[in-house]
């Protein structure tokens, strides 16, 4: 109660910090689900997109603008190697639609059908991807990523004009798919379609079936023996998601530092004030002691004060956070990017964080409690 009552009457000062620790704490907790829901989805999607065991690509250093290709006589051989299902032969190419850089791929549609196996992912428009896909097979249809669709404004039902090699192509879109991959933006269609106007057959990367009777180091290793003499990577389903979170993960490490960085202060602003509170109630702290007060109700006293400062500051900041995460999410990220991310609560980072700041926050008050444990109570009185 008392320290209820001293944070009330000291409002002026104590509103302050609270509002520059929620704002710290605000600024946390909306990157904190930006990033725990960005993650997630792009876990998601990985989990559909990469469906293969094994992907083989050129070596060299990937580039957005760069694709070059496997030789189409080594994606047969290995087609031919005991344990393989399928060879999925993917290719790229760059263009530019409406005076921007986008990606046009092909998918070897054929190969579902050996499989027998399509991705759960759903398209914007909520069909299923064995609805959809199955209308590109040997006709101007295509599929685009929604980054294109945010850009270009085109939508299902559309119809895009391309100019591939001579020809200038008008395709239908079928559907827009969700896309992490690239903020340019991507065209899908079957390979027998992609052949028929651009007659290039060697693809830029491999997607390699393994059958559930084989043995996946067994068969990895038939395949680095037929690829000795070409300068292609090889990478398992579960190295590329791994490298995938690894690099998403660094990219937001430098933005928790400065978020970091920002609660440090506030939490010292907190414990500056709190001294300057100690000093400015001297005479209260000390009339208190004198009255029977002892040592350990005043630290108590101080260090319920910062506990209060903390508990609203993560109460204000947290609510405060969820409305921003809300525009980040579905505002700056849209308009920047172009994709859409599915809202998540990183509950456990979340409930670490506000812990350590609430912690934090109430070891703030231990060095203003050892002051006005230290007052002498007869010079408070003889004072006043």
């Amino acid at each position: 109660m008392l320290a209820s009552r001293s944070l009330a009457a000291s409002l002026r000062r104590t509103s302050v910090l609270v509002g520059a620790l929620s704002t710290a704490i605000a600024m946390m907790t909306a990157v904190g689900i930006m990033v725990g829901s960005f993650r997630q989805s792009v876990v998601l999607w990985m989990s559909d997109q990469l469906p293969a065991d094994l992907y083989l690509r050129p070596a060299g250093s990937p580039a957005a603008d760069r694709h070059p290709t496997i030789s189409l006589g080594l994606a047969e051989e290995i087609a031919k190697l005991p344990g393989v299902v399928a060879v999925e032969r993917l290719r790229a190419y760059e263009i530019r639609y409406q005076g921007m850089p986008a990606t046009l791929a092909s998918a070897d549609l054929n190969v579902l059908d050996v499989i027998r196996w399509y991705p759960h992912s759903e398209f914007l428009s909520g069909r299923a991807q064995q609805q959809v896909l199955p209308e590109l097979r040997h006709s101007n249809t295509v599929v685009v990523s929604e980054p294109f669709s945010y850009k270009h404004h085109v939508k299902a039902g559309d119809f895009i004009t391309l100019s591939l090699g001579e020809t200038q192509a008008s395709f239908r879109v079928a559907d827009v798919y969700y896309d992490y991959s690239s903020e340019r933006g991507s065209i899908v269609m079957d390979r027998h379609t992609m052949l028929q106007y651009l007659p290039d057959p060697a693809p830029s990367n491999l997607a390699i079936y393994v059958s559930p009777n084989a043995h996946l180091e067994t068969v990895r290793a038939a395949i680095e023996k037929a690829t000795a003499g070409h300068r292609v990577l090889m990478f398992s389903n579960r190295d590329l998601r791994a490298e995938a979170i690894r690099i998403f993960d660094r990219t937001f490490a430098i933005t928790y530092a400065l978020e970091a960085v920002a609660v440090i202060v506030a939490v010292m602003g907190i414990a500056g004030a709190l001294l300057a509170l100690v000093i400015d109630r001297r005479r209260e702290l000390g009339l208190l002691r004198f009255l029977g007060a002892a040592t350990g109700q005043v630290r108590k006293l101080i260090l319920v004060e910062a506990g209060l400062l903390g508990l609203l500051a993560n109460l204000a900041g947290l609510a405060l956070g969820f409305a921003l995460s809300l525009v980040l999410i579905f505002v700056i990220n849209k308009q920047s990017f172009g994709w859409t991310i599915r809202f998540h609560w990183p509950v456990e980072i979340l409930l670490g964080a506000l812990t350590v700041v609430y912690g934090a926050t109430v070891l703030a008050g231990l060095y203003p409690a050892q002051v006005a444990v230290r007052l002498n109570p007869l010079e408070v009185v003889h004072e006043e």
